[in-house]
């Protein structure tokens, strides 16, 4: 069981009724009554959780407390049918951190961000690289590889599905993206984005859990990693391929979350495309839209009833100019298929380079500043909490 189920299983309380001799007395209906309604509940609870890899409704979170009474709201019918989901950007576990990691342990780049990333019901992010031991470097600038006990560090932390649709997923050529699909699929967390074919690539994943049906497809609008509908793929960011496939997702679940690895690198505004092709996705079924690769943060989009992260910036790397390590852990909490809250939970790679860590009242102050800097095309206002988060809301007009 993982870190995250065992820390929600904790405050489950399950009622089993106990079986006895039946007396036709008012005592013994009130009994049957009462056993009737638990069997009913266990059922429930049954058809909440069940897990599956294959294309199908699943639940990564088997023990969770919101699946039964939990000392929080008291009662299962008012927690039932809401969900947080956490957002990161880019994570790499190579070049430099793969480095700093040799000095410390697989899980230091994230220890201090994990119980973060736990309290989510489902966390995802951005995998820049693939993670294997085999295949060899190709002909470019930047190869990224992380090693294979990255991926625990990852599931530790809470992760529960990664995007890898991306411009690194190929680095080290077709046998080490196969090798890190086949990894994947031996743990509890998942891959969207890749396949060993195009059509496996864009096949949406699906989760439930609280009740709440929630649907992940992912892209790469880089023009890279794509070299053939029957060989190994990253779905690429093709207009008919997008829509097509968030059609499909929708009729299927109440939330749709799309991962887009677009946008120019060291950017801080989003460009006319991602701005454009975001609208589109919203228009046409998508939730949420997760935007990665320019390294840095851009701005956060309220678009009609769907929201839009154009970059969340680096979650954990080795870049080294200021805005590549300064960006925010993105909380999005929603009641059934309506988006309700939006938070930040800005984070740092400053203070101990190539460890993600909650921003200091300094470093959360610049970050906020950019923060409005970055929204003035956008209707979103920025409220700072007290506790350091930041939340983030629609201006009504």
């Amino acid at each position: 069981m993982s870190e995250k189920a065992v820390l929600r299983s904790s405050s489950c309380v399950m009622f089993t009724p106990n079986s006895g001799k039946i007396n036709i007395t008012i005592i013994s209906l009130l009994f049957l009554l009462l056993f009737a309604i638990g069997s009913l509940f266990i059922l429930l609870l049954k058809d909440n959780m069940l897990l599956s890899k294959d294309n199908t409704l699943l639940s990564k979170h088997n023990n969770s407390n919101y699946n039964c009474f939990n000392t929080v709201y008291n009662t299962w019918e008012v927690s039932y049918n809401k969900i947080t989901i956490a957002a990161v950007g880019d994570i790499n576990y190579a070049r430099g951190v793969a480095n700093h990691i040799d000095t410390t342990s697989f899980d230091r780049p994230i220890s201090e961000v994990a119980e973060i990333l736990k309290i989510a019901d489902i966390t995802t992010g951005n995998l820049e690289s693939p993670i294997s031991d085999i295949g060899s470097p190709m002909d470019k600038k930047y190869v990224f590889r992380a090693k294979p006990q990255s991926i625990t560090a990852l599931e530790n932390a809470g992760f529960d599905i990664l995007n890898i649709a991306n411009n690194h997923a190929f680095d080290y050529g077709l046998s080490a993206f196969v090798d890190c699909l086949e990894r994947f699929e031996k743990t509890n967390m998942q891959i969207v984005g890749g396949g060993r074919n195009l059509k496996d690539s864009l096949v949406p994943k699906y989760m439930k859990v609280n009740g709440i049906r929630v649907a992940f497809l992912a892209f790469n609008d880089t023009r890279t990693n794509f070299i053939g509908k029957d060989k190994p793929a990253c779905a690429p960011a093709h207009e008919p391929y997008i829509f097509d496939a968030i059609a499909s997702a929708k009729e299927l679940c109440d939330i749709l979350i799309v991962h887009l690895h677009w946008g120019e690198e060291y950017s801080l505004l989003p460009n006319e495309r991602q701005i454009s092709l975001g609208h589109a996705m919203i228009d046409s079924g998508a939730t949420v839209i997760i935007g990665h690769h320019p390294h840095s943060w851009q701005a956060v989009e309220f678009y009609k009833n769907g929201l839009i992260a154009y970059s969340l910036g680096n979650f954990v790397f080795d870049q080294k100019d200021l805005m590549n390590n300064l960006s925010a852990i993105l909380l999005l909490e929603f009641q059934s298929s309506a988006l309700k809250e939006v938070r930040l939970i800005p984070i740092e790679l400053i203070t101990a380079p190539k460890e993600a860590r909650p921003a200091n009242s300094l470093l959360s102050d610049l970050f906020l500043a950019y923060l409005h800097e970055g929204l003035f095309f956008t209707n979103t206002e920025i409220i700072k909490k007290e506790d350091g988060s930041i939340i983030l809301q629609p201006i009504l007009r």
